[in-house]
């Protein structure tokens, strides 16, 4: 058959058919295109012809229909190695840091310093406190902790300066420790406490600058204080000193000395009088006035007779205890106002009234100790009430420990109970407020009417009592007052005639008095 009709080209094989073999190739281009051939026109001579290369590349241009092509593998460059040995190192370590990782989240041991959590405050000194060279100064700080812990270390500039080691566990894992400062030279610290659990994780407290002074000896030094509550102006440092005039409440005075025991301070007024300490709010620290010893008033020259030396108080050092002392002790303390107020109560357990003011120191609850002085009117085993603003509010559970009286200015018949610890649960309602309205006395009865000035107070016995002179009268009632709403009560009147006190009890607590007379 002619390949004129063939249906394929001329150059495309057939299957099945016989073909002569092709002419052979020539075994390197007739121009190679490589930099550095010497020629261009193939191999004239001969020096291509090598068997060995024939053996190992003369199939690589032949693909069986006569075209050439490369079928072997390309050598592998030493960087591709270098490559692959760098990735493989890279990804192992990357798989042990993740193992390690989430190693290190599981298992019971508590990671020291991660999983452990801690509450560390410092209660006492105050911030900026000036504090005298060389004379110890007691460091209180509380912690809490998820796990017990070992130790406290205090540390002034960073240097560890006193430590007290743990030597049981807390059942709450909360804990108090008291360590010493001092210091050998004037200037500012700043001192942080360090707590240790027992796994060995550390927390440390916010760091609390004080001020460290030279010794104030007899040198003449004044600061100014705010009174607090009005108080009576005397010749010298006691009740028994003659009274020669009063402080009203908010008046700034200046101190220019004070007594050893610090409870009754010498203030710049008609060259010098003595008002009791608990009174006025220092504006600095007592440390800076000098000690002053009592001295008579002096009298002017004049022929004028002198009164008597009897008629005029004896100038003893210190003047005997009153017999009609009262004995004050914190009664309670609890979180109102979503937390932004502190009601602490006080009751006077002894057997003698009091009217003046009377000092309160808080800790716990807030950075530092707050301090601050209350006019108060305490009968014979009654109580009263003190709120202290927090800033910030109080969110979560605390222990505050109150103190009344912190610097024993007011003598009692028991020094011993002015200090007491309270739970301070995390506020979640408003705690009711009661207040008296004016009394009214008719005939046989006494009309009181209380209000609710705080939180609902939801089906609770509330008594409402009147004293006299030893006699008392009480109504009781069980009541829902909503926040603004009132109750009225109808007290008998006890027997005889004078000033009767009005108290309002809640669970056993005085919320509230007031007094009234009773006229024959």
């Amino acid at each position: 058959m002619s390949d004129r009709y063939s249906p394929y080209p001329p150059d495309e094989p057939v299957i099945g058919a016989t073909y002569p073999p092709a002419p052979p190739l020539p075994r390197y281009p007739a121009e190679p295109g490589y930099i550095g051939a010497a020629t261009y026109g193939g191999d004239p001579e001969g020096e291509w012809d090598d068997p060995e290369y024939d053996e190992d590349y003369g199939d690589e241009y032949d693909d069986g229909y006569g075209q050439p092509y490369y079928q072997g593998t390309p050598a592998r460059q030493p960087m591709f190695y270098v490559f692959i040995g760098l990735a493989a190192l890279v990804g192992g370590l990357v798989i042990f840091l993740l193992f390690s990782f989430v190693n290190s989240q599981g298992g019971d041991e508590t990671a020291p310093g991660g999983a452990v959590k801690f509450n560390v405050a410092i209660q006492s000194p105050i911030k900026d406190k000036r504090i005298e060279i060389g004379k110890p100064e007691d460091v209180i700080v509380e912690a809490a902790s998820t796990e017990p812990i070992v130790r406290f270390d205090l540390y002034i500039q960073d240097k560890l300066a006193d430590t007290v080691d743990v030597r049981e566990p807390s059942p709450d894992n909360k804990y108090r420790a008291n360590l010493k400062a001092s210091f050998d030279r004037k200037g500012e610290y700043n001192l942080y406490v360090k707590v240790t659990s027992a796994s060995g994780a550390t927390q440390q407290s916010d760091k609390l600058r004080v001020i460290a002074i030279e010794p104030v000896g007899d040198r003449p030094a004044t600061i100014n204080g705010k009174v607090v509550a009005t108080v009576n102006l005397r010749t010298g440092p006691g009740e028994n000193f003659e009274q020669v005039g009063t402080l009203t409440e908010g008046k700034i005075v200046k101190i220019i000395g004070r007594t050893t025991n610090n409870e009754w301070l010498l203030v710049e007024i008609d060259g010098g009088r003595w008002v009791k300490a608990s009174a006025i709010d220092p504006q600095d620290s007592l440390a800076l006035v000098p000690i002053r010893q009592v001295t008579p008033t002096p009298q002017p020259a004049t022929n004028t007779p002198q009164p008597s030396p009897s008629a005029s108080p004896s100038p003893t050092a210190s003047p005997t205890q009153n017999a009609a002392a009262p004995d004050f002790a914190p009664n309670g303390a609890v979180a109102i106002d979503g937390g932004t107020r502190l009601r602490v109560t006080v009751i006077n357990r002894g057997a003698n009234s009091y009217s003046g003011a009377v000092v309160i120191a808080v800790s716990g609850v807030a950075p530092g100790t707050l301090t601050q002085a209350f006019n108060m009117t305490l009968a014979a085993g009654g109580s009263a009430a003190a709120d202290f603003e927090l800033n910030p509010p109080v969110t979560t559970a605390r222990t505050a420990v109150v103190k009344v009286d912190p610097e024993n200015a007011v003598k009692e018949t028991n020094e011993d109970n002015n200090s007491a610890s309270f739970t301070i649960a995390a506020p979640t309602v408003e705690q009711p407020q009661i207040a008296i309205q004016s009394p009214s006395v008719t005939g046989t009865a006494i009309g009181v009417t209380i209000a609710n000035n705080g939180g609902t107070l939801t089906d609770t016995s509330v008594t409402v009592r009147v004293k006299l002179a030893g006699a008392e009268t009480a109504q009781t009632q069980t009541l829902t007052l909503a926040k603004g709403q009132t109750a009225t009560f109808s007290v008998t009147r006890p027997q005889g005639n004078g000033t009767a006190t009005i108290e309002v009890v809640v669970g056993g607590q005085v919320l509230a008095s007031a007094t009234v007379q009773l006229a024959p």
